[in-house]
């Protein structure tokens, strides 16, 4: 006569699965959580690059001083005679001046702020498009009267900064 045999896993066989099972998941899980919180690092890099690319062109629009010509039609720049052979003279602060703001910013180092939100060129607020993300610009004359270097740092929200710099030459 054949005994039958029961088939299938002891109590303790399956304990004993249970917890190597738990332990290489633990150690999976601790390899990979911080390769999550980088996941987002390439996002957060191209939206400061567009941010900081966008912010700088607008700052290079505008002229090299208060006192340059900002029409383009008059050609003349600060420390030179303007078109009617009188001589301008460059601003001596740098900063916006009073009354301005944003939308009426007109040379270059009006731009000058702590970190600040963001906005657009016409003061619209932007921080839906660009939650937690925020910017700083300092400018400096680097050479009197001949080039300002315009230093622009667009900070994410995971804390990251990304520095932007150019300079402005007196033309």
């Amino acid at each position: 006569m054949r005994s039958i045999k029961s088939q299938g896993f002891t109590l303790i066989e399956l304990v004993i699965g249970i917890v190597v099972l738990a332990i290489a998941m633990t150690v999976s899980i601790s390899f990979l959580s911080p390769l999550a919180k980088r996941s987002f690092d390439p996002i957060y890099q191209i939206r400061a690059a567009e941010l900081g690319s966008s912010l700088m062109n607008e700052i290079l629009t505008k002229s090299f001083d208060q006192n340059s010509d900002h029409t383009g039609g008059g050609q003349w720049r600060c420390s030179e005679p303007n078109s009617l052979g009188v001589a301008t003279t460059c601003s001596a602060t740098l900063g916006p001046d009073a009354g301005e703001a944003r939308d009426t910013f007109n040379d270059v180092d009006d731009y000058i702020t702590g970190q600040t939100a963001i906005s657009d060129s016409q003061g619209s607020d932007l921080s839906g498009l660009y939650r937690g993300y925020s910017y700083r610009v300092d400018v400096s004359v680097v050479t009197a009267n001949l080039t300002k270097r315009i230093d622009l740092v667009v900070i994410a929200p995971n804390g990251s900064e990304y520095a932007f710099s150019a300079e402005r030459w007196n033309y």
